[in-house]
């Protein structure tokens, strides 16, 4: 069974207009496939976008794009090499501008066998999903709630959560049972020389796992290197983090105007499997 689509409105199933590609259910709700290429299943937005401005999805994706987490691509296509099944659907949760995607599905169709794969990003800020299909990233891209995402129960063999908070249970209801979940998560370490312009009173400390009931874990593996960074690179990476809020305009300046030479990137990779048959 493929990737199948169900109303976030109603509960109901999505079929599609061969025309036009948009989705409907028999209740009337409407999902429209943008002019860009990629599918809106959120309500029209009356104010501005959320999320990201387009100045600083640019300024991610330029940063990204400068080859900087090599080490965390090749590591990442490393374990799903390992770990998925050919003709897999593989879905990057909260996949932002589709760096990890495209970077990914370069990286997977390296393999002497091929995976054949199905590629599916899910984003709930418009500029970003709208910068992921401007840079044609593979598969099919979505933008939708993180609360309530267009798919059906048990549907995706694999899913990715790179640097992102898993938020609610939403991805594990949509994973399949033996499904794959690999998490990337902040290791002690992550960042350490830009936290220390925030947290007078820094402290290491040990790296917990928690994870949804439904999910065990199958392996964990850390990956840590040093990055060699400007103040203007260290403000992005600062601003992909979510204590970035936390830095005053003082501390900004003084980030900026350093150069980091080792700037520690601490990662925690962890490989995890949804139960059979649990009950959400």
């Amino acid at each position: 069974m493929g990737l199948e689509y169900q109303c976030p409105t109603c509960g109901l199933a999505l079929k599609q207009h061969k025309a036009s590609q948009g989705f409907y259910c028999v209740n009337k709700h409407h999902f429209d496939r943008n002019e860009q290429g990629y599918w809106v299943f959120t309500k029209p937005q009356r104010q501005k976008p959320t999320g990201d401005s387009r100045e600083q999805v640019r300024a991610k994706r330029f940063l990204l794009e400068s080859g900087i987490f090599s080490p965390l691509i090749d590591k990442l296509a490393e374990i799903i090499t390992g770990s998925i099944k050919p003709d897999a659907c593989l879905l990057d949760y909260e996949c932002a501008e589709g760096f990890f995607l495209r970077a990914l599905a370069s990286k997977l169709a390296e393999v002497e066998n091929p995976l054949n794969v199905q590629y599916v990003g899910v984003a709930d800020a418009e500029n970003a999903i709208f910068a992921a299909a401007k840079a044609q990233t593979p598969g099919i891209l979505c933008l939708s709630s993180s609360k309530k995402l267009p798919f059906i129960d048990n549907c995706v063999d694999f899913i990715t959560v790179i640097d992102r908070p898993l938020k609610g249970k939403e991805s594990v209801r949509i994973l399949k049972d033996d499904g794959t979940m690999l998490l990337v998560m902040n290791g002690p370490r992550h960042l350490w020389q830009l936290r220390e312009y925030i947290y007078s009173d820094l402290v290491e400390k040990p790296f917990k796992v928690n994870l949804p009931s439904a999910l065990s874990v199958k392996d964990t593996q850390a990956l840590s290197f040093t990055l060699s960074v400007t103040g203007e690179q260290a403000l992005t990476l600062l601003d992909m983090a979510p204590y970035a809020w936390r830095a005053n305009d003082k501390m900004k300046h003084d980030i900026q105007a350093n150069h980091f030479e080792s700037l520690e990137i601490d990662y925690v990779l962890v490989l995890a499997h949804k139960r059979v048959s649990e009950l959400l």
